[in-house]
């Protein structure tokens, strides 16, 4: 039974990495035109996911050292993506959160990657297209009941 499925199964992986290949060609050269880091790149989305946050959390959600945390904070926000708050709870503490330039950024970007497949399924026929979404609806049911929680 596994067996029969191996063929299935690679062929899927197969369409699926040359959807990727095709979204990232449309996209490559908006990625290209950033002038950010990884490091800043992976603490917008972090904000953009999880919302304000202290210094010290953020950190420790990105797996680096407070200093450093503070420092990608603090270019983001030379660079507008980002804004300092005062914590309610804790006026001591300061918030990172995104500014909207940030929030306008990550949705442009995720934006750029729904675009070609809008048009792409536009092109599918009415069979096509319900088989896709039930397939989908069943992959998307598994990789949530998957997924790691978010961090709070």
């Amino acid at each position: 039974m596994a067996g029969e499925r191996a063929p299935l199964t690679d062929d899927i992986l197969l369409a699926y990495q040359a959807i990727g290949r095709a979204i990232s060609t449309s996209s490559r050269q908006v990625w290209i035109g950033l002038d950010l880091s990884m490091a800043q790149l992976k603490t917008i989305f972090t904000l953009y996911d999880v919302g304000a946050l202290p210094i010290g959390q953020l950190a420790d959600l990105l797996g680096v050292g407070q200093p450093t945390a503070s420092h990608l904070t603090d270019k983001l926000v030379q660079a507008g993506f980002v804004v300092r708050t005062e914590d309610p709870v804790d006026r001591r503490r300061t918030l990172a959160e995104l500014s909207a330039s940030g929030v306008e950024l990550i949705e442009q970007l995720r934006e750029m990657r729904s675009e070609p497949m809008q048009r792409w399924l536009a092109q599918l026929d009415d069979t096509a297209l319900a088989a896709l979404q039930l397939g989908l609806r069943a992959l998307a049911n598994v990789a949530r009941a998957e997924a790691p929680s978010k961090p709070s």
